[in-house]
């Protein structure tokens, strides 16, 4: 089984929002901890105990390939060990990658400016590189995985084309 481990699994505003998230949770835990008594809210504290070290957890998750069997897979990982894997179908003969940009959609349902002036713009936008699998006539295609550097784009390419039978086609230059 050849695998390879990409980038983190949350992109940076889902990562902030965790962080902010298991923040208030262990200060609700602390605060519960220490001003009622040991046998008070058990389940809660416990409750908040999980749920913090289950949001710790999931902010040190990274994204990855994993071949096993000259199978794709995309594989999450956590302190480099593979703890989800799903196959990605073998029908497809092509890999190729797109540009594309990932944004926070934090845009408003009805935008009437002036009754939302005061709010901050918190849409965010990133380019991103999809790797996708194509059918041999480029009518079908499947989403393999997601990245945002470029450099991680191609390691993950060349892995995919050493590892497996697929082909490589260019459609856009994204790497230059």
């Amino acid at each position: 089984m050849q695998r390879i481990i990409l980038e983190r699994n949350l992109d940076f505003k889902q990562f902030q929002n965790l962080f902010i998230l298991t923040f208030s949770c262990l200060i609700t835990l602390f605060a519960m901890l220490y001003s009622l008594r040991s046998n008070e809210f058990v389940y809660i504290k416990l409750g908040l105990f999980a749920f913090s070290l289950i949001f710790i957890l999931v902010m040190f998750t990274k994204k990855g390939l994993v071949v096993k069997k000259n199978e794709l897979y995309n594989g999450v990982f956590l302190f480099e060990k593979l703890t989800y894997k799903k196959a990605i179908k073998s029908d497809f003969k092509i890999v190729t990658v797109f540009k594309g940009r990932l944004s926070t959609n934090y845009n408003y349902s009805y935008d009437i400016k002036e009754f939302h002036n005061w709010e901050p713009d918190l849409n965010a936008t990133v380019v991103s590189f999809t790797l996708n699998l194509l059918n041999q006539n480029h009518t079908k295609k499947i989403k393999v995985i997601t990245l945002t550097k470029v450099d991680k784009t191609k390691i993950a390419v060349d892995f995919i084309l050493a590892n497996t039978s697929l082909k490589f086609e260019i459609f856009n230059p994204v790497f230059n």
